[in-house]
């Protein structure tokens, strides 16, 4: 198998390719007009268009959700692991997850790792099918049994720190994540989804710093600006969340619920009466 250096690593591709030889992440939102349809309470809570907000008011905002991973896969040497798909066609636990069978897929997962415990890659797939039926309590034990199999995967990191953070476990999330960015830090679903999870926290500055970062290494993602501006609304920052809406609409410009967000940025940069 033929390796690439890290140092000739590409950019993200489109948060829809799978990470290499991994089940899919379970993505709860990917993009663009998903996540205003995710943002619309908040728009809908607005007052009548161009009433000012008081200088101080509390803001109730919905933030978009997590973004899947986008690299290839990394190996324990730091090197880039040729594409593949995600999962051989031939496995049948593949196979059953694609058809929506999720019982069946955990089964051939436990079966595989009844014949052979030190398989790495069934340990992960049998996680993502666990988090995937509402069960991550159960599936973190296999993500750090892959992890300790084999160390430097960052697809088993990227698993491991989204089941902490369905569990609520937020700074043991925050860190798993920022293990991810050490072995591939030029993934924007990473700096991303560390962001959504710092914000969850309430650590709005830091989570900033992710939102930026993830814009850097991926421009064109209008979602990832919507999430920046709620986080500069929650420090009260007006001028830079207006910015950063009409950023969004710079990039979305047909979102079905534009004129609600041209509304809200109204409502930020119109003075206090």
């Amino acid at each position: 198998m033929a390796r690439n250096p890290v140092a000739r690593r590409p950019r993200p591709a489109h948060p829809e390719v799978e990470p290499a030889r991994s089940l899919p992440i379970v993505p709860i939102l990917l993009s663009g007009a998903a996540v205003l349809a995710l943002a619309a309470p908040w728009l809908a809570r607005t007052a009548t268009p161009h009433k000012a907000l008081p200088p101080h008011a509390p803001l109730q905002l919905v933030a978009p959700a997590l973004v899947e991973p986008t690299q290839q896969d990394v190996d324990g040497a730091g090197a880039l692991v040729e594409p593949r798909p995600f999962m051989d066609p031939r496995s049948s636990g593949s196979a059953a997850y694609a058809a929506g069978d999720f019982e069946g897929a955990l089964a051939k997962y436990q079966d595989a790792i009844g014949r052979n415990p030190d398989d790495a890659e069934s340990h992960s797939n049998l996680g993502q099918v666990l988090v995937r039926l509402g069960r991550p309590a159960e599936a973190l034990p296999h993500f750090d049994r892959a992890i300790e199999l084999i160390e430097g995967r960052w697809a088993y990191h990227f698993n491991r720190a989204r089941a902490l953070r369905l569990l609520g476990r937020l700074d043991e999330s925050i860190s798993a994540y920022r293990t991810v960015q050490q072995l591939l830090p030029d993934d924007y679903a990473t700096s991303f989804n560390l962001a959504q999870t710092l914000h969850a926290k309430g650590d709005e500055p830091a989570a900033i710093r992710e939102y930026l970062k993830a814009i850097v290494l991926n421009p064109n993602d209008g979602s990832f600006r919507l999430a920046l501006g709620i986080s500069f609304e929650k420090l009260q920052k007006r001028a830079e969340a207006a910015a950063a809406y009409g950023e969004y609409l710079r990039l979305s410009p047909q979102a079905p619920d534009a004129e609600k967000v041209r509304s809200r940025i109204s409502e930020l940069t119109t003075p206090a009466s």
